[in-house]
């Protein structure tokens, strides 16, 4: 048996609002504060100043540089394996939840990963469809809210690992193709059309390390409003179950992995750009879980 702890979250964050009262919501409900490291790249904004006994290392403002990002989170959650069985690491606005047909928790999902093992999230864009869903209430779980996903293999992404790995900026892919099973990712980002324009407006001022950097977090309001009104306006499924006994799901995640034939000596191991062609409505079983 081991003597380690069996499973540490971490996030990193800079002036993430009420993001940073959801994640710690979502996970210190799974492992406790103690077991949640939040790295705090300079916020000013005061949400990383009252998180309990959540771990808060606190790091110097810079300009946004995704390749130290993934090093030096790479390293932090590789030491951290010298004091816990297991460790996962998400972005501040993505929620992990384990299949609950098949387990109650993140422990006991983290139980079940074999020694040295990784495990790869099954990612979803949640979706707002701002015209039928009003605004979001943080202090409420997202997923009584939220009722429409839509599959994104860039939210597809190695979290979970029992071995050291070195992340690609962006934390995408590590060197190992991905590892799919009962594990799911929900981001956020598209969640709620007035926090997502709101984050917009801080990460396009922002400062970058290359000018080229991040272009995706500096689009003009009106480009991103236009595509969320296009997410939200997909063709709609009420059929789907998740699992791996869903063949809409099945169908995905076997693009996924075909893309990863040609990638194997590339940094980015799979195709960032299968998205969905429809949006998913949200199991009943998996409402209330994030």
């Amino acid at each position: 048996m081991s003597s380690r702890s069996p499973l540490a979250i971490v996030t990193m964050t800079y002036n993430e609002g009420d993001l940073v009262s959801v994640w710690r919501r979502h996970y210190a409900a799974q492992v406790g504060d103690a077991r949640c490291y939040v790295i705090d790249h300079g916020s000013t904004d005061g949400s990383v100043s009252d998180l309990g006994d959540v771990n808060v290392v606190r790091i110097p403002r810079s300009p946004q540089d995704d390749k130290m990002r993934g090093g030096f989170l790479s390293c932090f959650c590789a030491s951290l394996l010298c004091w816990y069985d297991a460790v996962v690491y998400v972005d501040i606005d993505e929620l992990l939840v384990a299949d609950p047909a098949r387990y109650n928790s993140l422990l006991s999902y983290a139980a079940s990963v074999e020694r040295d093992g990784i495990r790869t999230a099954i990612g979803f864009d949640v979706i707002h469809p701002s015209s039928e869903e009003p605004t979001m209430d943080w202090s409420r779980p997202v997923s009584e809210q939220r009722r429409w996903l839509r599959f994104s293999s860039a939210m597809c992404k190695p979290v979970l690992i029992r071995q050291p790995v070195s992340w690609a900026p962006g934390f995408h892919c590590i060197d190992a193709p991905p590892r799919f099973d009962n594990l799911y990712l929900f981001h956020l980002r598209y969640a709620d059309r007035d926090a997502g324009l709101a984050r917009l407006a801080r990460t396009r001022t922002q400062p970058w390390k290359r000018h080229d950097a991040g272009m995706h977090q500096r689009m003009a309001d009106d480009r991103w409003d236009a595509m969320l009104s296009g997410m939200a306006g997909l063709e709609r499924r009420d059929d789907i179950v998740l699992g791996e006994n869903d063949p809409a799901l099945r169908e995905w995640l076997a693009r996924v992995m075909e893309s990863a034939k040609s990638r194997t000596e590339e940094l980015y191991k799979i195709d960032l750009h299968l998205s969905g062609d429809a949006l998913w409505r949200l199991p009943d079983r998996f409402v209330g879980t994030f």
